[in-house]
């Protein structure tokens, strides 16, 4: 079972880097500014052999107005392309991979404390993670 959750695994950790990584110092930019997630995706996206093309154009139709709710998109995007053979999990039981993405959100308190300034839930965060890897992959 954890095998079908790896695009979400992916998507977290490289959420997580990014987070703690390149934008450490400056998280509130890549969730404020479309200009600083955009670069994050990218860089996440050539950091782990993706497409950067793909993941902006993922982050361009990601279904949300706000530039954080597009950036856990793309990074979903960016997990479930990189895991695109194990997508059935994510593809069958959305709800428990919500679940599970939220109690991983939950376990990086500096993303929460993201989330929460601009009134995001980690129910949320966790749905545009997890629809993003679904759009990779469908």
């Amino acid at each position: 079972m954890f095998v079908e959750y790896a695009g979400i695994v992916a998507a977290i950790s490289l959420l997580a880097a990014t987070l703690t990584g390149a934008y450490g110092q400056n998280v509130a930019a890549v969730f404020a500014s479309s200009g600083a997630s955009i670069s994050a995706v990218a860089k996440a996206a050539k950091k782990e052999g993706i497409s950067t093309a793909g993941a902006k154009a993922a982050y361009g139709r990601a279904p949300y107005r706000k530039p954080a709710l597009k950036y856990l998109y793309a990074v979903g995007w960016i997990g479930g392309t990189k895991n695109v053979g194990q997508c059935g999990l994510a593809l069958l039981g959305t709800d428990a991979t919500k679940k599970y993405t939220e109690q991983e959100i939950r376990k990086n308190p500096k993303l929460v404390a993201q989330l929460k300034k601009r009134a995001i839930s980690t129910k949320t965060a966790a749905s545009a993670v997890v629809r993003g890897v679904v759009s990779a992959c469908a």
